[in-house]
């Protein structure tokens, strides 16, 4: 029988600590995403082809693609999902509904929504917009982001509410309807309305123009973000990462879009996917710590949250405007930023976590 020296034992326990060492340096938690395959799930795919998901210590664990955000909600009970991405719509439908907490503007597509004057018309509008808007018809899809920055644009243009009455269509109709009647105006998100350009049409103002802010958010389960904290930072934190390579590295982007795009069945053209790219704003850590601060008030968040959910609730989406402080949750960003390996990883520093 082999004798157990102390040498022995010490060199038996070293050994053993180094591979728990190992086994947790290489540790992955998964984490179950919701999106969609539209812009706002292209990150995912720059992490992937980054290895920025093992990086953060995370891996992809249940990853569901909807169709539309109506759809997201209506799975949380079934809690097949920790983490959303969807619009600004269904993050309010998801707070009033479930208590969602969005803790992370995905993107600004202020840009993205905007008002399509038909050419023979433009001149006229911008000359006198209420002459030439006031009792015509404006073709929209219905309690949409296209519909809140179409109003505010309305609203800029001088003209008041129901001067210029909606026309319901579904965005992939809306090309064709547009090129085919005389109503004057439609309102909806890139890359309809680039196309409706193409068809005769030139943009008359956009979400940015009229003041307004239409996002995209990061949601997450209440009870996942309560017991799941430094897993949410970590995911945020890699999302941010990858927001640092849209607003710098085009080229890059570009290919993890194409390779997104087309895994999910969405066609675009390489001209609609620059436009994309292009029409969308893109927050860095400063800049989302900045919009989610309550130090001097409510936040730039709540507030644009609060104008949004008041469209919403006139429009019948939802029931009442809640207080924000209820579902706008800066705490997520708050924990990254005070965690310096989680603060470098989300601005594109070298390492891991």
């Amino acid at each position: 029988m082999k004798r157990i020296t102390e040498h022995n034992l010490t060199a038996a326990l070293l050994g053993i600590g180094l591979l728990c060492a190992a086994g947790a340096a290489t540790a992955q938690t998964a984490v179950n995403v919701s999106y969609q395959v539209t812009i706002h799930g292209v990150p995912l795919q720059i992490a992937e082809d980054r290895g920025w998901w093992a990086d953060a210590g995370l891996k992809p664990g249940n990853m569901t693609s909807f169709i539309a955000g109506a759809q997201q909600i209506a799975a949380v009970p079934s809690k097949t999902w920790d983490i959303g991405l969807m619009g600004g719509p269904p993050a309010l439908l998801g707070a009033a509904r479930f208590n969602l907490q969005s803790v992370l503007i995905l993107i600004d597509d202020s840009r993205a929504n905007g008002v399509i004057a038909k050419e023979k018309d433009y001149a006229a509008i911008k000359a006198d917009p209420v002459k030439a808007l006031k009792g015509k018809q404006y073709l929209v899809p219905a309690n949409s982001t296209a519909d809140y920055a179409a109003q505010a644009c309305f609203a800029k243009l001088g003209l008041k509410p129901g001067d210029v009455q909606a026309v319901n269509i579904a965005p992939g109709a809306i090309v064709d309807a547009f090129k085919g009647s005389d109503i004057p105006v439609g309102a909806v998100w890139y890359p309809h309305f680039e196309r409706m350009e193409k068809q005769g049409g030139k943009l008359l103002c956009n979400g940015k123009d009229a003041g307004v802010m239409v996002t995209a958010n990061m949601v997450v389960r209440p009870d996942y973000l309560k017991d799941n904290m430094e897993t949410v930072a970590r995911f945020a934190a890699m999302y941010l990462r990858t927001l640092n390579v849209m607003r710098t590295d085009k080229a890059t982007t570009l290919a993890a879009m194409k390779k997104f795009y087309d895994k999910g069945g969405v066609v675009l053209s390489p001209e609609e996917m620059d436009g994309e790219l292009a029409t969308r704003d893109y927050w860095n850590l400063p800049e989302q710590l900045a919009a989610f601060d309550r130090s001097k008030g409510p936040s730039l968040v709540d507030k644009e949250s609060t104008r949004l959910a008041e469209f919403f609730k006139a429009a019948g989406t939802i029931s009442s405007v809640a207080d924000p402080k209820l579902y706008v949750n800066p705490s997520v960003l708050e924990y990254i930023n005070s965690n310096p390996k989680l603060k470098a990883f989300a601005e594109g520093k070298p390492g891991k976590l």
